[in-house]
């Protein structure tokens, strides 16, 4: 097969905006996640129960990691998805003391290989939550 250089093929991509069954929708700003061909972005998921926006696992980093991630496990299924598709993790932590501690709970969650990541101190958007991490996978 010949290959043109100067040849310019177009895709175009239909994203596909994730809203897990049953999920809150009073975020009208945002999409809980995107689905563009075979990625999927997950917005920044913080330790509140999906369904009624109640704060889970008020101090604990710990519970707030779980929620955290259980949340974007959810996400991930609606997109047909799984945490083993995840590439990349951006990980806001509210106090740097707590990161053993929020990284243990991720280690659970996320087996080797390891997905990339990086992971900031951050004032988060109230208080009360402790961390909040977005997410990127391709699915296989």
């Amino acid at each position: 097969m010949q290959i043109n250089i100067n040849e310019r093929k177009v895709i175009q991509v239909m994203n596909e905006h994730i809203h897990p069954k049953g999920w809150t929708t009073s975020f009208t700003h945002l999409s809980w996640g995107v689905k563009a061909d075979k990625a999927v972005y997950v917005a920044g998921m913080l330790s509140t129960d999906p369904v009624t926006g109640v704060i889970t696992g008020h101090g604990d980093i710990t519970a707030q990691t779980r929620q955290v991630i259980e949340n974007i496990k959810v996400v991930l299924e609606a997109a047909g998805a799984t945490l083993e598709d995840v590439t990349m993790n951006h990980i806001f932590i509210r106090d740097m003391t707590h990161y053993t501690e929020m990284n243990n709970v991720y280690m659970e969650y996320f087996k080797e290989p390891r997905p990339a990541r990086f992971c900031v101190k951050l004032e988060m958007v109230k208080p009360e939550f402790l961390v909040e991490i977005a997410t990127v996978a391709h699915i296989s």
